[in-house]
C-alpha cells in the first residue's frame, strides 16, 4: 500500500504538469494557437513537473525520501525530463496532422525515453541502452491514455479525460517502478 501511495504522488505530479501544459499551449483556436509566452510557460511547467516526477520516481524505486536530492542523479533525470518534454511537444504537434500517427510516434519515443530513464534508475549510463522491450507495454498504455485524454478534452469531457490520463499513468508508473527494481537482463 505504501508503494501505491508513493507512486500515486508522482503520478499526480506528472498529471498536473501535463494538464497545465496542455491548458497553456491550447486555445479555442487550436493547439499552439497561443502567445509565445504561453508556449514557453507551458514547456517550462512541463519540464519542471516531469523533472520532479522523475526524481520522486527514482526515490521510490530506491526506497528513499520522496524529495531527497542528495545522491540522486538529478542531472541525468533532468536530461531525461527534457527529452520527455520534447516528446510530448512533438506528439501534440503531430496530433494536428493525424492523431493515430501521433499516438504511434508517441509510443515509439516513450519506449526510448522509458529505456533511458530505466538506465538511470539502475545506475547505468544514460545512453547505455536505447531500447528495452520490457518498456513496450507500459509505453503503449501511456500513449493510449494520452490519446484518449486529448480526444476527451477536445470533446469538452475534460474531467473524464484527466481521469483516464491519471489511471493510465498510474498503471504505467507501477510497471516502471517494478522494472526499475529488477536487475537488467543482458540482451
Amino acid at each position: 500500500m505504501r508503494d501505491q501511495l508513493r507512486i500515486a504522488i508522482f503520478t499526480i505530479v506528472e498529471g498536473v504538469a501535463l494538464v497545465t501544459w496542455l491548458a497553456l499551449v491550447r486555445s479555442d483556436a487550436g493547439i499552439f494557437q497561443v502567445s509565445a509566452s504561453s508556449l514557453v510557460a507551458g514547456l517550462a511547467v512541463l519540464a519542471i513537473g516531469i523533472t520532479i516526477e522523475h526524481i520522486i520516481a527514482y526515490n521510490v524505486i530506491h526506497g528513499r525520501g520522496l524529495l531527497e536530492l542528495q545522491g540522486a542523479p538529478v542531472g541525468q533525470k533532468a536530461v531525461v525530463s527534457l527529452i520527455e518534454t520534447t516528446i510530448w511537444a512533438l506528439w501534440i504537434a503531430l496530433t494536428r496532422l493525424n492523431t493515430i500517427v501521433a499516438a504511434v510516434v508517441l509510443t515509439g519515443l516513450l519506449i526510448l525515453e522509458h529505456t533511458l530513464s530505466d538506465n538511470v534508475f539502475k545506475g547505468k549510463g544514460l545512453f547505455s541502452r536505447l531500447i528495452d522491450r520490457r518498456t513496450i507495454g507500459f509505453s503503449l498504455i501511456e500513449a493510449v491514455g494520452a490519446a484518449i485524454w486529448l480526444t476527451l478534452v477536445e470533446a469538452n469531457l475534460v474531467i473524464v479525460g484527466v481521469l483516464i490520463l491519471i489511471i493510465a499513468s498510474f498503471i504505467e508508473h507501477t510497471m516502471a517502478v517494478a522494472l526499475g527494481r529488477k536487475e537488467t537482463i543482458r540482451a
